[in-house]
């Protein structure tokens, strides 16, 4: 069963798009702001955007409202804002690309907006965490690059298997972007109905005790019986720690060794390795 399930989710791409295209300034590409946001930002959140559908084609849309004044991080100042172009959205999952309702991407101060993302997509399930970047011409400092994060607006999109519920979100994933050998961008890929278990939901990780030196006890719940996977990383990203585990649904308890380990800080994670939910743990002397 493994081998079926791996053989059809390997026709999907494995990683995430690190130059996201544009897809230009057609009608059919564009989006209409709605103009009902009161703040300045980003909506719906990224916990109410519906994660996609790997594999099946999609049309997103997020609405924004421009800065009037924001704070501009390297210099720690209140600035007050009169244009921003929207440059790049980088990190989408592959086979997607995003256009604004704007041809020039460019927004006057408080000015409504919107993103629109389509495209299929082949990317692993998991949580991608977009990288927006931006030019805002201020006043007194002219045109100035922005990561978008720094002004607030951190942004996630979710991708699922078709029949999956969901793929919870949290902030604290990350989803690896390494391309697979022997990927090619236009090779067709299949929604993969029905076998939902590639990527077990794993949520409510905690060890305990923590810090610890001899054993601690690793408490997880899984919305699913599967396989994942067990590692423990170092500070310096090493592994120290990579095995699979037998989970079952519910409540899942599993012990670490801390004599194995030199002293030190540690990071356990489980998953499948595209929807991690990681810890910090600390094996004392």
């Amino acid at each position: 069963m493994k081998k079926v399930i791996f053989t059809l989710f390997s026709i999907c791409a494995m990683y995430a798009n690190t130059n996201a295209q544009s897809c230009g300034t057609s009608n059919t590409t564009q989006c209409t702001p709605i103009g009902t946001m009161t703040k300045p930002g980003l909506s719906p959140t990224s916990s109410e955007l519906p994660a996609i559908d790997n594999g099946l084609a999609s049309t997103t849309i997020i609405q924004f409202k421009n800065y009037d004044t924001t704070t501009y991080a390297p210099l720690g100042i209140l600035v007050t804002v009169q244009n921003l172009k929207i440059d790049s959205i980088n990190n989408l999952p592959a086979g997607l690309c995003w256009a604004t309702n704007k041809s020039n991407d460019t927004y006057a101060n408080q000015e409504d907006g919107c993103i629109k993302i389509i495209g299929t997509t082949c990317a692993d399930p998991g949580v991608y965490k977009l990288k927006i970047k931006v030019t805002a011409t201020v006043v007194g400092l002219g045109a100035i690059p922005v990561d978008a994060e720094d002004v607030g607006l951190r942004y996630f999109v979710r991708v699922k298997n078709c029949g999956d519920a969901t793929v919870a979100l949290d902030s604290t994933q990350t989803v690896p972007f390494s391309k697979p050998a022997g990927y090619s961008a236009t090779q067709n890929c299949v929604c993969s109905v029905g076998i939902s278990d590639v990527a077990s939901t794993i949520n409510s990780l905690n060890v305990v005790p923590n810090p610890f030196s001899n054993r601690a006890v690793v408490h997880f719940f899984s919305e699913k019986a599967t396989v994942v996977t067990e590692r423990i990383t170092n500070m310096i990203g090493s592994e120290v720690l990579n095995r699979e585990i037998e989970v079952k649904v519910g409540e899942n308890n599993f012990n670490i060794d801390g004599t194995t380990f030199a002293p030190g800080v540690y990071f356990y994670s489980v998953g499948t390795g595209k929807s991690l939910v990681t810890k910090r743990i600390v094996i004392s002397e």
